[in-house]
């Protein structure tokens, strides 16, 4: 018999063409389809498992927490269930009271503030150099027109009306530290005291009773009033500065001759 009128030759032919890619196909269709059936029973599954947790939980989860405050409009109102225990806080309270108050008992009585902040006044220990009138008082580093020269000057001292001749005193105990003929100021006398605490003396006579190195007392005699050149137009007087620290200051205030 012809091999091509049998049949099973056909398919044998048939199959080792385009049939075996299209049992092929076949194959992984199938093999898709399964797997996407999985699947899709898997997330089913997943699904339900959720919906079950989400009921389960929603009771708590739409609950609101405690936090142990009334609501926004019961704010105010008197809260029932909430108690004080009146034994603790009135132990707590008498327990600190008596404490307090024999520390206060025990602790004595001191000054006032007021009290401890106003010494008591103390006498100057300075006198002034010469007595008169203080006709050109200190400018506190302001500038003032000087006559004699013309020209506006700082007024470092006070002057002191006084007569030729007249005795110019040490204003407290002292060492001289200098004695010079100064060409403004005239015959000048400085002398160091307590606290850092120089007094200038200036216009004096060029006879002087001290020389440098000396110590004198309050109220020694220092020498006589005699003339300034850069004041020489005005009348006669002393002119008397003190330093503290090198820093010109005011003779009167730091004398303690008048207050702040």
């Amino acid at each position: 018999m012809n091999d091509s009128y049998n049949p099973k030759s056909k398919f044998s032919k048939f199959m080792a063409g385009k049939g075996f890619y299209i049992a092929l196909a076949i194959c992984v269709v199938g093999a898709g389809t399964a797997a996407w059936v999985a699947v899709d029973k898997t997330i089913e599954r997943i699904d339900q498992n959720n919906d079950r947790v989400i009921e389960q939980q929603a009771p708590s989860s739409t609950q609101e927490p405690a936090y142990g405050f009334p609501d926004l409009e019961e704010a105010g109102k008197a809260q029932s269930g909430v108690g004080v225990d009146g034994n603790k806080s009135a132990s707590s309270s008498s327990s600190t009271a008596p404490s307090s108050s024999s520390a206060a008992a025990s602790k004595p009585d001191e000054p006032s503030v007021e009290a401890k902040a106003q010494p008591e006044p103390q006498p100057s220990s300075f006198v002034l150099p010469i007595s008169g009138e203080i006709f050109a008082p200190y400018s506190g580093g302001e500038l003032v027109k000087n006559a004699t020269l013309k020209e506006w000057r700082t007024h470092d001292g006070i002057d002191i009306k006084a007569d030729k001749g007249a005795q110019v005193k040490a204003v407290c105990d002292g060492k001289v530290t200098a004695v010079r003929d100064d060409p403004l100021m005239g015959m000048t006398i400085e002398i160091l005291h307590h606290d850092d605490i120089t007094s200038i003396y200036c216009g004096l006579d060029k006879k002087t009773s001290v020389k440098e190195g000396d110590s004198v007392q309050v109220g020694q005699a220092i020498g006589t009033v005699g003339d300034i050149p850069c004041e020489i137009s005005l009348d006669p007087h002393l002119h008397f500065a003190m330093k503290v620290g090198g820093a010109w200051v005011d003779p009167l205030k730091t004398m303690g001759k008048v207050s702040d």
